[in-house]
């Protein structure tokens, strides 16, 4: 079962930071996942939330704002003062820092309708670092999704279920060929599972902190959980 660094290793360090993504690579993470938003200036910032109350406490929407604007601001003090200084990366950055082996799912938090072109700067950032087939966009925007999709035929797609009922979810995961379905804890029942492999998608299970959660799911055949602690993948 794949273990996969939420937000990077953010049990250990400020979520969607340089810091927590290098502590997930410190720590042998086989997949990080992250969250993307775009600035008024179309960079493509690693971010949960659409503003930066949560982290940084600044109320204003990144849609709203220039890169230059939102570059230096400090996203780490709030986790703990060694992380004081932290600065929002952008996606380029993280690809930066990298290694090959190292999958990274990609979460577009919005799409077209509230970022424009974002899905194009992100499948055009992929084919730039030669990353397609160790990237996997997705969303709970599902119509950025089919947006992905008409923009390249083999990009790899996850689907994030959110309340989207499971027989829109596999109609539409078969219109895009997305290769997993990814949902909650709570959403996750054995016959989901079964009903997603019998129809060949993989199931991907967010999110997952304990040993105990962790084997419960693997018995139920899940293929993969995001989780905060990225040694999850070493508690056997």
């Amino acid at each position: 079962m794949l273990v996969i660094a939420h937000r990077g290793a953010s049990g250990h360090a400020p979520e969607n930071t340089m810091a927590a993504f290098l502590r997930a690579l410190a720590m042998g993470a086989p997949a990080i996942e992250l969250d993307v938003h775009q600035t008024l200036d179309h960079e493509l910032v690693v971010a949960h939330d659409d503003d930066l109350k949560r982290c940084g406490r600044d109320k204003r929407r990144i849609k709203n704002v220039h890169w230059d604007d939102v570059s230096g601001l400090d996203v780490g003090a709030w986790f703990g003062k060694e992380f004081t200084g932290e600065r929002l990366p952008r996606l380029e950055d993280v690809y930066d820092i990298l290694p090959p082996s190292v999958e990274l799912h990609v979460e577009i938090k919005r799409g077209s309708s509230v970022y424009p072109g974002i899905e194009e700067r992100v499948v055009d950032l992929i084919h730039k670092r030669g990353a397609s087939a160790r990237t996997v966009v997705s969303s709970f925007d599902h119509a950025a999704l089919y947006s992905v999709r008409s923009l390249d035929e083999k990009v790899r797609i996850g689907y994030l279920l959110g309340l989207t009922t499971l027989q829109t979810a596999f109609r539409e995961m078969k219109d895009i060929d997305a290769e997993s379905l990814n949902l909650s804890v709570r959403q996750t029942l054995a016959r989901t599972v079964k009903a997603a492999h019998d129809r060949e998608r993989k199931i991907l299970v967010y999110t997952v902190n304990t040993p105990v959660e962790r084997d419960r799911l693997l018995k139920l055949g899940v293929d993969g959980i995001f989780c905060n602690y990225p040694e999850l993948n070493l508690w056997r």
